[in-house]
């Protein structure tokens, strides 16, 4: 199942990190990424992309399901990440959720 094939949930997320905390950051969704592919059997797909801008990051996440996204975000890993992850950004990050435009 993809988001490609028609079915499915994404969201797509957009953040800047301060300069100091990048490779915090990028070490810290390198190990979130580790643990979806172990844990999540529900989670698509898991990309995590750098932009022109070093300190700038585009997450893009495909769900099963709206339930699967939220077995992601409330998975103990994603829980315990989230707020060292949350330090390390610069301002707000955009987040878009997106749904099939045809089933």
């Amino acid at each position: 199942m993809s988001i490609a094939q028609g079915t499915g949930y994404a969201c797509n997320m957009r953040v800047k990190v301060l300069a100091e905390k990048r490779d915090e950051f990028v070490g810290l969704v390198r190990q979130l990424r580790v643990d979806v592919a172990r844990e999540l059997s529900s989670v698509v797909f898991y990309e995590f992309l750098a932009t022109g801008n070093p300190l700038e990051f585009v997450f893009m996440l495909g769900f099963a399901d709206e339930a699967a996204y939220q077995q992601y975000a409330d998975a103990p890993f994603h829980l315990a990440m989230a707020p060292l992850g949350w330090a390390c950004l610069d301002g707000e990050p955009t987040i878009e959720f997106l749904r099939p435009a045809v089933k």
